[in-house]
């Protein structure tokens, strides 16, 4: 399927154009752009004030939701880099010997079910809440739109500070490709690089995906990016 750039002048657009969005230094990329997309998220991340004074929030956590690939781990990094944080992707119950006192923790890929049990996790924010520490919750998944089979969890969630975060606009995508490409040292002209846009998934993963598998293609063969060699490349993204 091929997606329509609809807000980009494929006629006037430059690499060399002045990006009309800024850029946030966060840990394992050296850059993250904002744009209105994400705005309201990252100002949520960057209230350190928030996340340092625990007293002030009965249930110390916000969460942070959107679809995959809109750049929500990447995202929560900024915090990582200020405050220390515990990362995990499921909760067990050796998890709750790590709640000690202050401790902040971020959780990923938070949703209902086998990862994350209901009655494991209100044991977890409870616990949590108790030693003054803080949870970011990272989800695909609206508040509103998780059941837990606890009616005290599901108000609990309900009742966190949330912040949406959706996938890149066309300005956005563009800007990021052209932006990581660059970091990357891959010269690819403007249309090779709209050329790979209308045939990629619109969010920040696909794009990352498409441009490290060119490096390392055109490093192996030693030619610069051609139609073909971006061919090959989408064609073995397709077959993953």
């Amino acid at each position: 399927m091929f997606y329509k750039l609809r807000n980009i002048n494929k006629l006037t657009i430059n690499k060399q154009m002045a990006l009309p969005l800024k850029f946030k230094s966060i840990k394992n990329r050296e850059n993250y752009l904002v744009s209105k997309s994400n705005i309201k998220a990252i100002k949520l991340i960057e209230n350190f004030e928030f996340w340092q004074n625990k007293n002030t929030n009965s249930i110390p956590g916000a969460i942070i939701y959107g679809p995959k690939g809109s750049g929500k781990t990447h995202l929560s990094s900024i915090l990582k880099q200020k405050i220390d944080c515990v990362y995990l992707t499921s909760l067990s119950t050796n998890c709750l010997e790590q709640v000690t006192e202050g401790r902040n923790f971020i959780l990923d890929n938070f949703i209902p079910g086998e990862s994350f049990p209901s009655e494991l996790v209100m044991h977890f924010i409870n616990q949590v809440t108790y030693k003054d520490g803080s949870i970011l919750l990272l989800s695909r998944m609206a508040p509103f739109e998780m059941n837990w089979d606890l009616d005290d969890l599901n108000s609990r969630i309900r009742s966190l500070i949330s912040s949406e975060i959706k996938l890149p606009d066309d300005v956005l995508l563009y800007s990021f490709i052209v932006k990581y490409s660059n970091d990357k040292k891959l010269l690819i002209n403007d249309k090779k690089l709209i050329y790979i846009l209308e045939r990629l998934d619109r969010n920040f993963e696909s794009v990352i995906k498409v441009i490290d598998r060119l490096d390392t293609f055109s490093f192996e063969i030693k030619e610069k990016v051609t139609y073909k060699s971006i061919k090959i490349i989408l064609d073995s993204l397709n077959e993953d």
